[in-house]
């Protein structure tokens, strides 16, 4: 098969397919040699915890939704019993400089042909956990190297006929790598926007920038809510806090989707294991935090938050109803947050994906575009693909006609 060329401008420079002359090309020079491997099985994927997250601290795609844990306690909850790992890696000198956590899932066009994804998606929307801004980790200096492996690697469809990565930030070093093969059939589409906020100004600045009739609405509720008490912030003190907390965020976060009518992920309990068993191994750390907003004996609000070195990044709430006028529970518990993670100086509040219009509309972010990446072996897939997108488009209009009428 003839290398991938890509936006690197070369076929790969790896080992165990640098061959001279192969389809009369003339040999190219080597780069860096490096050595791949596919990790296929569990005891091999625990084996990496170390070499995995000490890439992750060296790499530009790093996040928390990246780190060993996560996507090792994804694969223990998550993993169907025709799923199989295929996570790849490249070494220097026996040093991890490259890694892309991958699974084949069972394909259901073709007998015995596979879906190659992320690990940590893929799994049903009611047991949906968000793994966001999934990437490539690579080591700084060797970005080019390792992209241009990973593109040709990628697409040799050696086993599997169609890759499917969701909910990349647009211009990642994934979206690169898969974008890289212009002769391959590519989908692109909208995943929504990431809305961060930089931590830049405090808190009075911060409300001036919002606007005067919102940040006029914001004192009214904070006034209000000193009034009455005051409120107090909790944060987790151990991990066997964690059950007593996560319990009372499933509950308000329950009341909330109740009133949209809609069920709460909170019911699923695989999302249940996953977050209690990640909690455990992040909460040492200081990764993970269930920060609850009393004012007297009443629970307001509950954030669910997720943490690395410079941003927060808000996963889940919980918030009455009861007042919500009043206090505004939800914005309250936010700021307040924010003042915490500008305290521990931490540049970015991360409020993650959303469709417009959201609500995170009206905290002043940032945005950068994400996108769902969808690669095919052979066109007759693109098309089904995007034939399939329109009926099911087309059905769900004339549902939601047929209940308005």
């Amino acid at each position: 098969m003839q290398p991938a060329v890509n936006q690197y401008g070369k076929p790969s420079t790896e080992k165990a397919n640098a061959d001279e002359g192969q389809n009369g090309l003339p040999p190219l020079p080597l780069v860096c040699s490096l050595d791949r491997d596919v990790v296929t099985d569990d005891a091999a994927f625990r084996d990496l915890a170390v070499d995995w997250n000490h890439l992750l601290g060296r790499s530009p795609g790093g996040s928390v939704f990246m780190r060993w844990e996560w996507h090792y306690t994804w694969w223990q909850v998550y993993a169907g019993r025709h799923d199989h790992l295929h996570i790849i890696t490249w070494r220097r000198n026996g040093e991890l400089v490259g890694l892309l956590p991958l699974y084949r899932q069972a394909c259901g066009i073709v007998p015995g042909r596979t879906c190659l994804r992320l690990t940590g998606t893929g799994e049903l929307a009611i047991d949906e956990v968000a793994t966001e801004y999934g990437d490539l980790l690579v080591d700084s200096g060797l970005q080019a190297e390792v992209c241009s492996l990973a593109s040709e690697y990628l697409l040799q469809f050696n086993g599997w006929i169609h890759i499917e990565m969701p909910c990349l930030l647009e211009g990642s070093l994934l979206h690169q790598v898969l974008v890289a093969g212009g002769r391959s059939h590519l989908r692109v589409r909208s995943a929504g926007l990431r809305y961060r906020l930089p931590l830049l100004e405090d808190e009075a600045g911060y409300l001036d920038s919002l606007g005067a009739s919102r940040a006029k609405r914001i004192r009214r509720s904070q006034k209000a809510a000193a009034r009455d008490g005051g409120i107090a912030v909790t944060t987790i003190t151990s991990a066997a806090c964690f059950d007593t907390a996560f319990r009372e965020l499933a509950e308000l976060n329950h009341e909330r989707q109740a009133h949209k009518r809609r069920k709460s992920v909170f019911a699923s309990a695989r999302f249940q294991a996953f977050h209690r068993q990640l909690s455990r191994q992040l909460f040492a750390e200081g990764a993970v935090d269930i920060v609850r907003f009393h004012l007297g004996a009443r629970l307001l609000a509950v954030l669910y938050c997720y943490y690395d070195e410079v941003t927060c990044h808000y996963y889940q709430s919980g918030f009455t109803r009861k007042d919500s006028n009043r206090y505004m529970p939800l914005t309250l518990a936010h700021l307040m947050e924010m003042q915490r993670n500008r305290e521990a100086d931490r540049k970015y509040y991360d409020f993650m994906r959303g469709e417009a219009p959201t609500y995170k509309e009206e905290f002043n972010c940032e945005t950068s575009a994400m996108v769902n990446v969808s690669v095919y072996r052979w066109r007759w897939q693109l098309s089904l693909a995007i034939a399939n997108r329109r009926l099911r488009a087309g059905v769900g209009k004339c549902l939601r006609a047929l209940g308005s009428g």
